[in-house]
């Protein structure tokens, strides 16, 4: 096995997603025209976790200090949030990526004011100034954090919008306000948020254990990668390809499919890259009936997972397996395949149909890359495979081929890649099973 160094990647692979489009909907837009201290994350689930949160709480703020740090951010971990601290000019930058962080139930612009009712009511007649541009309705919603504030959040809430009204006349609409003008009282100081921006939610990368996912060119193993890693999984990536080089394979659309994951979650990644072609040859030679060619192929590819994954620490296997979509996805299929490895097989996208799957796709940012075409592994499909096979025919096929000795091979001949910190070196081995 080597490690690719990365003078061998396109320009195009490592890198293409540090800098994403930004997309601003006209209600965070509007309020750019005010001035920010920077920007505030709260979290959802992990804050369930009672006396357990703290290992939550410190994984979410190492991913979001990687995550954020082509913004040159500062993030400050608090009680129950975070804090990034970031240049005016890129705010909304780390607004946006820091949402898309797995474990963010939401982001928002903050102002940091003095902890003093006068604060407060200049901050929201200014903000409804600035925003308003002609009668829009407003409310004023307040959460004292701090219950020692002397006033409660409804007492602050009814003084604040009555001097408000006093400055600029505007109405009030406490069901559906225009501007909603949110303030909570902390003991240091008082947060003035600005919109929300939504969170992906789920878990952040690495609190839940190390997997290694099969990846092909297409739709669903990238989506199937990303479900884990939002569940808190920490994914590297096997890709098994076609090409005579690992350097070819490098160079096409696998690489930057694993970046689009890994990149806006923090984390540096494994791509193991292995040729099929010792696999293909054995099969062409080998008197194995055609229609289980498939799942023969299918198996090999669990076979040489669990040989990188017992060596490098990960404890389970991650297919874009989908229950009866193809032929080789049967149940009957699926169980032939579990038969391979003695490490669980997980199948997050099982019960999705091919719609939930796009629809997750294009919110990932994958979609256009994973239709682009490809020859990957699924080019190797007989015309009428077996859709039950059973377990015994399979057995005394796979007992004509030399199965160690193509599993041998083919990690011989494999290469590997890290890519998320724009270093390349060697994958630490497990010790004790983990990295």
């Amino acid at each position: 096995m080597k490690a690719l160094t990365i003078q061998s990647l396109d320009s195009q692979v490592i890198g293409v997603m540090l800098v994403q489009e930004k997309v601003v909907s006209p209600e965070i837009d509007k309020w750019l025209k005010l001035s920010w201290d920077g920007v505030v994350v709260h979290y959802h689930e992990i804050g369930l976790k009672g006396g357990n949160r703290r290992p939550f709480t410190r994984a979410l703020f190492r991913n979001l200090q990687r995550a954020l740090s082509r913004f040159y951010a500062k993030v400050h971990e608090l009680f129950d949030r975070l804090l990034v601290k970031v240049e005016d000019d890129l705010l909304v930058d780390a607004l946006l990526a820091a949402a898309k962080v797995f474990g963010v139930a939401y982001t928002a612009p903050v102002r940091l004011l003095p902890k003093s009712v006068e604060a407060m009511i200049d901050a929201a007649v200014q903000t409804y100034t600035v925003l308003a541009s002609g009668k829009e309705t407003f409310a004023v919603r307040v959460r004292r954090v701090d219950k020692s504030f002397p006033l409660t959040s409804h007492e602050l809430e009814r003084m604040i919008g009555q001097q408000v009204v006093a400055a600029t006349g505007a109405p009030v609409n406490l069901n559906a306000p225009d501007i909603l003008l949110s303030f909570r009282v902390y003991q240091d100081c008082v947060y003035q948020l600005g919109p929300k921006v939504q969170g992906i939610g789920g878990l952040p990368v690495g609190v839940t254990g190390k997997v290694l996912a099969l990846i092909s060119g297409g739709i669903d193993s990238p989506v199937a990668a990303w479900l884990m890693m939002k569940r808190g999984c920490f994914v590297d990536f096997v890709h098994f390809h076609a090409f005579p080089s690992n350097d070819e394979a490098v160079a096409e659309k696998v690489p930057k499919l694993v970046e689009r994951l890994v990149v806006p979650q923090g984390v540096t990644s494994c791509l193991f890259l292995v040729p099929y072609h010792t696999f293909q040859l054995a099969l062409l030679t080998a008197k194995v009936p055609l229609k289980l060619e498939l799942v023969l192929f299918r198996r090999f590819m669990v076979k040489v997972a669990k040989q990188i994954a017992k060596e490098y620490g990960h404890q389970a296997i991650v297919t874009g397996d989908n229950l009866s979509q193809v032929a080789s996805q049967t149940l009957e299929n699926l169980s032939v395949l579990d038969n391979a490895s003695d490490l669980p097989v997980f199948r997050p996208l099982l019960t999705y149909d091919k719609q939930e799957i796009i629809a997750l796709a294009q919110q990932i940012g994958i979609y256009d890359l994973s239709i682009q075409p490809y020859k990957d592994c699924c080019s190797l499909i007989a015309r009428h495979p077996e859709t039950k096979a059973k377990l015994h025919e399979v057995l005394e096929a796979e007992s004509t081929l030399p199965i160690e000795q193509l599993i041998s091979r083919s990690l011989d001949e494999m290469s590997v890649i890290t890519i998320g910190d724009q270093l390349v070196k060697e994958p630490s081995k497990a010790v004790d099973g983990r990295r």
